[in-house]
């Protein structure tokens, strides 16, 4: 059933969202059509009745009739003979005078405001943002990876910035998942990731499709900001090796991680769905990491002693203690906490959330 529902909402087309430029394009392709027919209908007019009018004055009489200028009867229509055709082509033309041009400058507006003025305030907002953004996570890239990230990062409640040099795209996923901070522009450029406030961040991904981009968005980020944790993608084995040299901390392989999960649909469909629930959803449950600092309060307790499972509905599923590589899975009660210590939990993101203050020894 969730498998169904997914294919509906997948193949179900997104309701349209207003387009000025769309409508701006439709209402001059509407008065321009008009004034022509409208000259031409007059043209033809004269000839029928006797007085053939030149293109000029006919052109003349359908631009002051739009208008409503009110230079008066310029075709002198009032002297022909049973002139009611020309009338009533005349009070038609009035009419749609009073709409086209209304619709066309309605639209005009609707791009000054939310096209020039509203951009400009937005990028200054999201700029005045960025500017007070620290701890935070900078994505290079807002294709298929990146989107993936994003879409992570929100439902985490994490701080982040998105640099990708195709706005359109940026706004579409902001519609998607919501307002997030972005930098229009190049990653590999060293002004685009100080914009993004990369000296101030703890961690970037480089989720870019071309893996020499990201290599050299690595080199940029490692020199800019030495304690910088990179996440970065790569698909070429010796590019991935000269990533980490360039100073990535881990480099991630969507084939290897595409290899992987097709075994695991194969040989533990039932907890690959399990997983696969756990992340899709917004108020599920997480794997996340916690790290004993140095003023907390829980440096020197044991996992009894510190209660957690009575402050926060979380699992402790792994421990590891500082300087070693090798984690503890299911670590006993007597497991002693020490600074630097890191605890893997399971439990809903607002659980895990409760404990973080605890851990960093401001709460």
């Amino acid at each position: 059933m969730a498998d169904e529902t997914e294919i509906i909402e997948q193949t179900t087309p997104a309701k349209r969202a207003y387009d000025p430029w769309r409508f701006f394009t439709v209402g001059m392709v509407m008065l321009l059509s008009l004034i022509v027919v409208s000259t031409v209908v007059y043209y033809l007019l004269g000839f029928y009745y006797g007085k053939p009018w030149g293109i000029k004055d006919c052109l003349f009489m359908v631009i002051i009739t739009l208008s409503t200028i009110g230079y008066g009867d310029w075709l002198k229509i009032q002297e022909i003979p049973g002139n009611e055709l020309i009338m009533a082509f005349t009070m038609f033309l009035i009419l749609a005078g009073m709409g086209v041009p209304a619709f066309l400058i309605a639209n005009v507006t609707a791009l000054i405001v939310d096209g020039i003025i509203g951009d400009t305030f937005r990028r200054r907002r999201m700029q005045q943002e960025i500017a007070k953004l620290s701890g935070h996570v900078v994505v290079c890239g807002a294709g298929g990876t990146g989107e993936h990230c994003i879409e992570e990062l929100v439902k985490l409640n994490r701080k982040f910035v998105v640099i990708d040099h195709d706005e359109e795209r940026l706004k579409t996923l902001q519609h998607a998942v919501g307002e997030f901070p972005y930098v229009v522009g190049h990653a590999e450029r060293d002004e685009v990731l100080t914009q993004a406030g990369v000296a101030r961040a703890t961690g970037l991904v480089c989720a870019l499709a071309d893996d020499k981009a990201n290599l050299f968005i690595t080199l940029s980020a490692r020199v800019l900001n030495p304690d910088l944790r990179i996440v970065t993608k790569g698909v070429d084995d010796h590019v991935r090796k000269k990533m980490v040299i360039a100073g990535a901390n881990a480099v991630v392989s969507p084939t290897a991680i595409g290899g992987l999960r097709m075994i695991s649909e194969l040989l533990r469909p039932a907890t690959t769905g399990f997983l696969d629930t756990m992340l899709r959803q917004r108020t599920s449950f997480r794997f996340d990491e916690l790290v004993v600092g140095k003023g907390s309060g829980l440096a020197g307790k044991t996992l009894a002693q510190s209660e957690l499972r009575q402050i926060a509905d979380v699992l402790v599923v792994a421990a590891r203690h500082p300087g070693q590589e090798n984690f503890i899975y299911n670590p006993k009660a007597d497991f002693l906490l020490e600074p630097d210590c890191v605890i893997v939990v399971l439990g809903q993101v607002a659980e895990v959330d409760k404990l973080r203050p605890l851990f960093a020894g401001n709460g």
